[in-house]
């Protein structure tokens, strides 16, 4: 892209194989920075955005640790793959993609950042593979178990409108989102109601025009919408296994909400409360802002981050 917002980044589209298969995966692109000396740290944004999402954060992240941003399977630059009903966007399969990514690189073991849908791969990923996680860091989301199940009240089930109608049977979510304008109102929609002053004033112009190109087309309209499917009809039953088994994210985890954002709400119990019951060694913080926290309120994300990591001197 023009205007790169991450110019000693380095750039790649890796090519995956599926895990449990020996089919072709998909092409997952990547920008990294690798400092062998520091700790590593994959960043996982979320909907309706990319790995741009992250560019407010990164500055102050370079001087501690070895950075690695991706575009989520079906966003971005990263291909989409061929999905039924969710079939190929579940979190347990975005979750393979990264390990597959960071093996690549030489990691075995790393800690996350993950944002909204990011966020949901990211603690996937520490429940399936939990050797696999240092750390992690959950930006403004609940289970998808724990939103669904939520849905008991007028305000949940409007703030959360998009839940169920993105899950909803293909082509009616894609040709509603499309419009007549290929996707632009829908994306900006999305945007100004979920951030904190309800306007676009918290996006920069390059990584705006970087979510509407990457949004407003056929495909990834489409793969936007197999990803909510896979939240309803896998993702969900995923969680719902891991509650009945007792099976917890045993990694230190830090939970991170937008006191504006959409989890947290009129319900007596915080985003924190919720993770609980499925983290053994959970902590957390509410921001004064929106959804979009990386970008609304990035050195509160950054100080929340380093304060979770034990660094001072930042």
């Amino acid at each position: 892209m023009s205007n790169d917002l991450f110019p000693t980044f380095t750039s790649e589209h890796i090519q995956l194989n599926n895990m449990l298969s020996d089919t072709a995966g998909p092409a997952i692109f990547v920008r990294t920075r690798v400092d062998r000396d520091k700790p590593p740290l994959l960043l996982l944004h979320g909907y309706p955005q990319t790995y741009v999402e992250f560019h407010k954060i990164v500055p102050r992240l370079l001087s501690h640790f070895s950075l690695f941003l991706l575009d989520l399977r079906g966003y971005g630059a990263s291909s989409t793959v061929l999905s039924e009903n969710g079939s190929g966007y579940s979190k347990r399969l975005m979750a393979q993609d990264c390990v597959s990514v960071m093996r690549r690189y030489g990691y075995e073991k790393f800690s996350i950042l993950g944002h909204d849908r990011g966020a949901g791969v990211a603690y996937r990923l520490a429940l399936d593979m939990p050797e696999k996680v240092d750390k992690l860091i959950i930006v403004d989301i609940i289970p998808t178990y724990s939103r669904y199940t939520g849905f008991a009240d007028r305000d949940s089930v409007l703030r959360g409108f998009h839940w169920s109608f993105m899950a909803q049977a293909e082509p009616f979510p894609e040709t509603m989102i499309k419009g007549a304008d290929g996707g632009k109102f829908f994306l900006e929609h999305i945007l100004t109601s979920w951030s904190g002053t309800h306007s676009l004033e918290a996006f920069d112009p390059t990584p705006l025009e970087n979510y509407r190109e990457a949004f407003c087309n056929d495909e990834r309209i489409h793969s936007t919408c197999e990803d909510y499917r896979a939240g309803a009809f896998h993702d969900r039953a995923h969680d719902e296994d891991d509650l009945k088994n007792g099976n917890k994210i045993g990694a230190q985890t830090l939970i991170v909400w937008g006191q504006k954002g959409r989890v947290a709400g009129p319900s007596a119990k915080t985003p924190l409360d919720v993770w609980r019951d499925f983290a053994e060694d959970v902590r957390g913080v509410g921001l004064e802002c929106g959804h979009f926290i990386p970008e609304e309120d990035p050195d509160g994300l950054v100080d929340a981050v380093m304060d979770f990591f034990g660094i001072k001197g930042r």
